[in-house]
């Protein structure tokens, strides 16, 4: 090959480059979801926008508590609760509960029910927070399977229902190309949401804490989520003990 060829050939290889790093740093690279079918949609109760606890009372009573009762915790108390994380808060601007970086709103909120939740079929279910449901996704009580891939932690098994909240740092990186930055900005708002579940939850009379410590890829897998989000929080969610 002549030296003329390979100059051409070089050149084609550098156009090629700069057009595919400015098509993915515009944000045209969207992510491609996974579908999951949809076996049931439960409409949730409006929450309720005053309470009988002070915001201080609840700052000041809030722990991380690991054991809990066989009461049922309420439909009602799993839409209250999954507003504090997610909930639209403005509908003109379909600004949420937390604040997000740049709104982006990057998390998903998941509920996998056990038996002792009034309302709600044993299962799996993602929360859509602009209609205020949550949609079914996986039959039957599956908390002794996340209690397992969290490092066999017995509250997650024990709590009647356990809040699971992912990331998608490819959706705050269609906005924010650093990735570092972007990833910070994810972790953040996960854990405003957390804060708001532990507040929601101790205005409620109920108990939670924020668990870290599972294995990703195996809840992943367990529980069918999109390529794109990673674990990133549990919050079993109960009465105390």
């Amino acid at each position: 090959m002549d030296r003329k060829k390979k100059l051409v050939i070089i050149c084609l290889i550098i156009i090629f480059i700069g057009v595919s790093s400015a098509y993915y740093f515009s944000g045209s690279n969207k992510t491609t979801y996974n579908n999951r079918q949809v076996i049931g949609t439960v409409s949730l109760p409006a929450p309720q926008l005053t309470g009988n606890l002070s915001v201080e009372a609840a700052i000041e009573n809030r722990r991380s508590v690991r054991h809990y009762s066989n009461e049922s915790v309420t439909l009602d108390n799993v839409s209250q609760i999954l507003w504090s994380a997610q909930g639209i808060t403005n509908t003109q601007y379909q600004l949420r509960a937390a604040p997000s970086a740049g709104q982006v709103y990057p998390l998903e909120v998941y509920v996998i029910a056990g038996p002792n939740v009034s309302g709600l079929k044993e299962g799996v279910y993602q929360y859509e927070p602009s209609n205020n449901t949550l949609e079914m996704f996986m039959n039957g009580d599956l908390r002794g399977d996340l209690s397992t891939i969290a490092d066999g932690q017995p509250w997650v098994k024990q709590a009647p229902l356990d809040i699971l909240i992912t990331g998608d740092d490819q959706k705050m990186m269609d906005k924010y190309p650093d990735k570092d930055l972007s990833i910070r900005f994810v972790d953040l708002e996960a854990g405003h949401a957390g804060e708001n579940i532990y507040l929601q939850a101790e205005s409620l009379g109920l108990v939670t804490v924020s668990l870290g410590s599972f294995d990703s890829n195996q809840l992943s897998q367990k529980f069918e989520l999109p390529s794109n989000e990673t674990p990133l929080y549990i919050f079993p969610i109960g009465h105390p003990q």
